[in-house]
This record gives structure tokens, sequence and C-alpha cells, in this order.
């Protein structure tokens, strides 16, 4: 049987072409959607449970946004007073706070041009949001000659190396897990450091003529106690009169949930589109293929097939062509998934660092699954009509293929 169904298919190859493709475009539209969905969705998740902080005091008249903060490593050159942590402690319904201190590398290395990263120096003593995703000693804090790198940085020799930026030479002893944040493309130092850096920095202390670094923070990382409204804690921060704003975390995620689903139904909708004009094109094939085939099904009877197996060779045949246009359209789908999140990325400051092989195989092989699905949905009524003809019926009516 199995002998037979590849024959009939070799035989006919520009139709088994035609319908291989036509399975292919379907399962490459459907694969995309569902892994820039399934990465959207669990990297927005993995967001909410990892950053750690609920909300993020900035300073009052900064234009920062909340989704370059929380989900890329745009450097962000923002400073308030270091009086602020003292005024923030006195703030109700914090479980814990942490303050920060942003700089940056420069754009242009000493040999190639390069893109500028975020420096962040965070207290150590303070510190809640670093540790869950740190391993070893580094849990405990650093020194002022120690670093610790996103995610995104991970290599299998950069832990206990040095690295050097902006002139200092410092040793990595930690790789963050991955947090689905702009965490994963940041470097991190004792805040001591980082203050230092901007006036060692011939670049970076043109920006603090006349000012102490060691005197300003960036932003304070809050994590709210258990029951705290978070509307009523912007509204006392904003009657504090502190030198700052409170930014929610839950809100920057909710926004870019929200841009990212209207892009999800666009691509959603276009995507069954395709699938009906799929289904439509391959019953329309199925069923001229049925009928030039009344002869030859005809003879499969009159040699002694029951109305089962011609059943069954005939979704052999479909089912077995569909696999293959679903394994090429599954195959690049997935190879083209790393630009189309590259440009996700860009547009809706989304982490790449959830796309990983598991949810690859698991979108390849729903891909696959759909394709056998496909074939067999739109073959099998087709099928059942040739099974059923009257074998001497059929050899008169039809032509031998």
């Amino acid at each position: 049987m199995l002998m037979l169904i590849w024959n009939n298919i070799s035989r006919r190859r520009t139709q088994s072409t035609l319908t291989v493709t036509i399975t292919m475009l379907t399962v490459l539209v459907f694969v995309m959607v569902l892994g820039v969905f399934q990465t959207v969705n669990q990297g927005l998740a993995l967001s909410r449970e990892r950053l750690g902080a609920d909300a993020v005091l900035i300073p009052k008249y900064s234009a920062a946004k909340g989704d370059d903060l929380l989900f890329t490593a745009m450097p962000e050159n923002i400073y308030m007073p270091i009086e602020t942590v003292e005024q923030a402690g006195q703030l109700e319904g914090i479980a814990a706070m942490t303050p920060q201190f942003y700089c940056q590398t420069l754009e242009l290395g000493c040999c190639e041009p390069g893109e500028a990263v975020r420096i962040i120096g965070y207290d150590a003593e303070t510190d809640f949001l670093l540790k869950p995703h740190l391993d070893g000693e580094c849990q405990n804090g650093i020194n002022g000659e120690q670093l610790i790198v996103g995610s995104n940085f991970e290599d299998d020799d950069l832990l206990g190396r040095n690295y050097m930026l902006l002139g200092r030479v410092l040793e990595v002893v930690g790789i963050l897990q991955p947090t689905g944040s702009g965490m994963d493309s940041t470097f991190f130092m004792d805040w001591r450091t980082a203050q230092d850096l901007c006036l060692e920095s011939e670049v970076l202390s043109q920006s603090w003529t006349g000012r102490d670094p060691h005197d300003y923070i960036s932003v304070i990382m809050i994590k709210f106690e258990n029951g705290v409204d978070p509307d009523a804690f912007v509204r006392q921060v904003e009657e504090s009169g502190m030198e700052a704003k409170c930014l929610l975390t839950g809100d920057t995620i909710a926004s870019v949930q929200s841009q990212l689903q209207v892009t999800m139904q666009v691509m959603f909708a276009l995507w069954l589109a395709s699938l009906l004009i799929a289904v439509l094109s391959l019953v329309g094939r199925f069923n001229a293929l049925a009928k030039e085939r009344k002869k030859e099904i005809g003879l499969l009877r009159a040699i002694g097939l029951k109305k089962g197996q011609v059943f069954a060779l005939i979704i052999g045949e479909t089912c077995t062509m569909a696999l293959m246009g679903g394994l090429l359209g599954s195959g690049i789908a997935l190879l083209a998934m790393h630009p189309v999140i590259g440009m996700l990325k860009d547009a809706f400051k989304l982490s790449p660092s959830v796309w990983n092989p598991s949810l690859a195989l698991l979108c390849g092989g729903a891909g696959v699954v759909l394709a056998g699905v496909l074939g067999f949905a739109a073959a099998v009524s087709p099928a059942w009509r040739s099974a059923s003809m009257d074998p001497q019926a059929a050899i008169t009516q039809g032509e031998v293929n």
C-alpha cells in the first residue's frame, strides 16, 4: 500500500507539486503567526513575573518612557538627587526599594563602530531585582572590580574573563538568567563604580561639568506591600512634592500587550484568509482528481480492493503530500522567525530571549499536525465518494491515468 501511494504521487508530479506548495504556504504563515503569538505572550508573561518591581520612580520632568526602561537596553541618561531615596522611604506601602544609576558604553569602540549599551549601577544591599536571576556568590553582591552581564551577552568562555568598559577592566562574575526585559542586554556593576566611570570617561565626564555623579541616582525600583492600590501610590508620589514621578510596570506591560494584540489580530485574520483559500483550493483539486481517476479506482475495486482500502489509499496520498508541504512550510517559517522577531523587538520593545529551540519545536510540530489535518479534511469527502462508486460504472465513465 505504501509503495502504491508513493507511485501514485510521483506519477502525477505537477499535481502533487501544486498540492504540496498550497499546503506549504498555508503552514508557513500559520507557524510564523503562532511563533510570534507564543513569543509575545510568553515574553510578556515572563517580564511580568521576573521584573520584580511594581513601580519605577524616575525624574519628575524626564521624557523617558516605561517601555524603553523595561523592555530595551536603550541608554537613558536620567538623573535626580540622591536625597530622593530618603524621601521615597517615607512613602507608605513599600515592601522593598532599590536605587539604580544609569550610564552607558560609547557608540564607537577602539577598532570598529559599535552600539551604545546601557550600564546599570545597582546597590547590592537593597537589590531585589538581580538576585533571583543569579547563581553563585554574586548573589550576595559584587565589588568595584566585578561585572554582571545580561543573558544576551552569554558566551561559554565569558564567565571569569576580564571585560573592558569605558577604559576600566572588570571581571565577569555572573550572567543573568533570561528575563524577557531590557536586563538581558545590560551590564551591571556596583553603583559607585558606575558613578566613578562617569568621571573617568573623557566623553561621559563632559556631561558632568560642575556636578558630582555621586550625588545623583537615575531611578528607584519599588515593590509594593500586599494589598497596595497602585493608583493610590501614584497619587501619593504626586502629592509628596518629590522631584520624581511614578511609572507602574503593570500599566507599561499592558500598554505593550495592547499594541501587540492589534498586530496579532491582523496577522491572524490574514492567516484565516489564507487557510480558507487553501481549503477551497485543495477540495477543488481533490474533487477534480477523483473524477480523473474513476476508471483507475474501478479497476482497483474490480481486482479485489475493498471500499475501505481504496479510501485509505486516497487519504494516504493526500495526507502524504500535505505532510510534505507541512514539513517544508514549518522549516522555512522557523528559519524566517529570527529576523521577524528582530523586527518586532525594534518596533515593540520585545525581547527575543523567549524564542528558544523548545518553542520552535512546538510551533513547527503544530504546523505539521495542521498540514495533516488540512489534507485529511480536504480529501475525506472526495475519497469517500470515489471509494463508494460502483466498480463497473467507474470503469465505463472514467479514464485510466
